[in-house]
């Protein structure tokens, strides 16, 4: 198993993943405890029981996403880190909130579309999309490539590094979208995401350093067909990702 970044130290990470598998299943146990306390109408702390279990989920949800990307980091095959793609859309449907978990969905969007999910678990991310309406060009044609009736609105959440990604998708001529894809994963995707927990992460905390991983990056390569090979060795770009949806689609 091959580290698929340079920021990361082999036992750190996979000493990372333990410690987060650890606190989901005590997280999973708590929760166990606190609604049979509800069954029996113990109130145990100042917030309501209910208000505690959400909470409670929403750590969940934060630790199976870092578990999932550390998982591609660290260097595990494509099939285990879908298993743990898959518990994270399980999250998902539990804790996603849009106003909160903009980026959280188009990573998930992004890889969902790398793995070629079925239909049922990428209906259940357009379900939730629907349900906060978040009113997004990137998350928009992201969810029209599987889903054709999906209309595209001009709005980005966040113009700043995703605002760039239009000019990607509006290009025509592929050797030019590739010089752009290039752009954006080397000059603006890590250097405009600086207000996200995650920036610098592997300076300022490495032990607790997940991995940099521009997936919708990965998504545009596919969707747009370009030649994934020329970034390969690019940071931030989840080239096995990209690689291996083509390996199969030559396959089959």
């Amino acid at each position: 198993m091959e580290l698929r970044d340079t920021f990361s130290d082999k036992n750190n990470i996979n000493g990372l993943i333990q410690v987060f598998q650890k606190a989901i299943q005590d997280s999973e146990k708590r929760i166990q405890a606190i609604e049979q306390d509800e069954k029996e109408g113990v109130q145990k702390f100042s917030l309501d029981n209910k208000i505690v279990i959400s909470n409670i989920r929403s750590s969940i949800y934060r630790y199976q996403k870092e578990i999932m990307i550390a998982t591609y980091t660290a260097g595990y095959s494509i099939e285990y880190f879908k298993r743990e793609y898959i518990k994270y859309v399980k999250s998902l449907q539990i804790s996603w909130q849009g106003n909160s978990g903009y980026e959280q969905m188009v990573w998930a969007l992004s890889i969902g579309i790398l793995l070629d999910i079925d239909e049922d678990m990428f209906n259940q991310l357009v379900d939730l999309v629907k349900k906060d309406d978040p009113e997004d060009y990137l998350i928009d044609y992201l969810i029209q490539y599987r889903r054709p009736e999906w209309k595209i609105r001009l709005n980005y959440n966040f113009p700043k590094p995703y605002g760039f990604t239009r000019k990607i998708i509006e290009e025509e001529d592929s050797e030019q979208a590739l010089k752009l894809l290039r752009e954006y994963v080397t000059k603006k995707w890590y250097q405009g995401s600086r207000d996200t927990g995650w920036y610098n992460l592997h300076q300022t905390n490495n032990r607790s350093y997940y991995g940099y991983w521009s997936f919708e990056s990965g998504a545009l390569c596919k969707i747009k067909g370009l030649d994934y090979k020329e970034l390969e060795g690019l940071p931030y770009f989840p080239y096995d990702l990209v690689a291996d949806g083509e390996t199969e689609e030559s396959v089959s």
